[in-house]
């Protein structure tokens, strides 16, 4: 897995050995458009759903599609260089932090935001067995955010 996502001093390029060597492990190319897909969901700092990422990439990659898009990201998601995160019913959005974490959501703005929290990471999951196979732990926080409360009180 790669690691969290790099800090703003921190370059994409930095990682480029890394993602190399993690697409041959897969027997993947690495194409320019893989790559500019993946250095906007890995410098973007959100949780960008595909339809965003596709925004970000077309000044870059004018011919590429919402389809390469969408099956770059699945792509990724699948050989663990990024994860998805699903909230609120509403579209699936993709980070690029696959360390154990957690996330604040607001219910107003649907902005989400990332949170260690150790504790939930120890929880034990039953017995294989007895409910079936747990395959992550993750606690998500519902809320609304601070921006989003001041709206509410000076609104």
């Amino acid at each position: 897995m790669l690691k969290s996502a790099p800090q703003k001093d921190t370059s994409f390029s930095a990682e480029l050995d890394f993602i190399r060597k993690l697409f041959r492990k897969h027997g993947l190319k690495l194409t320019q458009q893989r790559l500019e897909i993946l250095r906007a969901v890995r410098e973007s700092g959100d949780h960008p759903s595909a339809e965003e990422v596709y925004r970000r990439v077309r000044p870059v990659l004018p011919t590429v599609s919402l389809d390469t898009v969408y099956r770059a990201l699945m792509m990724f998601e699948r050989i663990g260089a990024i994860s998805r995160v699903e909230i609120l019913d509403d579209r699936t959005r993709f980070e690029s932090n696959t360390d154990p974490h957690h996330h604040l959501v607001c219910v107003v703005c649907r902005g989400i935001e990332d949170f260690p929290c150790p504790a939930a990471d120890r929880i034990k999951p039953p017995a294989a067995g007895k409910w079936g196979k747990v395959l992550s732990n993750h606690l998500e926080l519902r809320g609304v955010c601070r921006s989003c409360l001041a709206k509410q009180v000076g609104g």
